[in-house]
C-alpha cells in the first residue's frame, strides 16, 4: 500500500524502512516545519534544573525534542522515559538508557510512572501544551517543569496532490492534521488513520471520522493495516 504520512522533515529519518519493514511505501509530507521555541527562557530553566540535578524524571514525546535539549545539556542520574521506540532510540544514540512507553495518553503515563509523589518530572516537548498530561501527573502530587524545545510552522507543501497517488494517509499529530487542508471530499477516497487519540479528536471537529485510532505510534497504525 502507499501511504502518506504526515511527519516533520527532522522527524523522518527511519520512516520509508519502517514502512519497508510492514510492506508498505511511505510518502512523507511536512504540512509543518520545526523552528525555535517563541520563549526559550522554560527550556534553558529545564536545562538548568538538570544541570542542577533537581530533575527526577525526564519525558521526551519525540525524538526532535530529545536532539533540542541534547544541544544544551546532558542528563546525569535522571530517569528518562520516551514515547515509543523512535524516540527511545534517539537517546541511547547519546549514550543514554531510557524507559519507552507504547501508548501515549495521560492516563497511561501516569499510571506507568508509578508513585511519583514529591517527584519532579520534567517534559520536553512541541510548543504544543498537553494541559491533560501535566494534570494528571500533577494530580499524583509530581512537580511539573515543561518546556517547548521547538515550536511547528504551517509548512508549504504538495500535499494534496501527493494524496492523489496513495492509497491511504496517517496524520501523526492534531497540528499536522489541522495545517494540511485535508477536506472530507477527500476523506471518501482514502483510508485515513490518526495516530492517537487527540489527533482523531481533531479530525472528528472537522467532521472526518478516522477508520483507525493508534495509541501514539506508527508502529500501531502499520500493525493494523497488515
Amino acid at each position: 500500500m502507499k501511504i502518506a504520512v504526515t511527519k516533520l522533515k527532522e522527524k523522518s529519518e527511519g520512516i520509508r524502512e519502517l514502512f519497508s519493514r510492514y510492506g508498505h511505501e511511505a510518502f512523507i509530507v511536512s504540512t509543518m516545519q520545526a523552528g525555535e521555541p517563541t520563549d526559550p527562557a522554560p527550556l534553558l530553566h529545564l536545562c538548568e534544573m538538570i544541570s542542577n540535578g533537581r530533575i527526577d524524571i525526564l519525558i521526551f514525546t519525540s525524538a526532535l525534542g530529545v536532539e533540542k535539549l541534547f544541544e544544551k545539556v546532558m542528563p546525569r542520574n535522571v530517569r528518562i522515559v520516551s514515547v515509543g521506540p523512535k524516540t527511545a532510540k534517539k537517546v541511547e544514540e547519546y549514550g543514554l538508557s531510557c524507559e519507552v512507553i507504547q501508548s501515549f495518553s495521560s492516563e497511561n503515563f501516569a499510571e506507568y510512572l508509578g508513585d511519583i509523589k514529591s517527584k519532579t518530572v520534567g517534559i520536553a516537548r512541541a510548543e504544543v501544551p498537553n494541559p491533560e498530561l501535566t494534570g494528571s501527573l500533577a494530580s499524583k502530587g509530581a512537580t511539573i517543569v515543561e518546556a517547548s524545545a521547538y515550536s511547528l510552522e504551517p509548512a508549504a507543501c504538495e500535499f494534496i496532490d501527493i494524496l492523489k497517488d496513495v492509497d491511504s494517509v496517517i496524520f501523526t499529530s492534531a497540528r499536522s492534521f489541522e495545517s494540511s487542508g485535508f477536506s472530507q471530499d477527500l476523506a471518501k477516497k482514502l483510508k485515513v488513520i490518526a495516530i492517537g487519540q487527540k489527533t482523531a479528536d481533531a479530525m472528528r471537529k472537522r467532521g472526518i471520522v478516522p477508520e483507525f485510532v493508534g495509541n501514539g505510534t506508527l508502529e500501531s497504525c502499520l500493525s493494523h493495516l497488515s
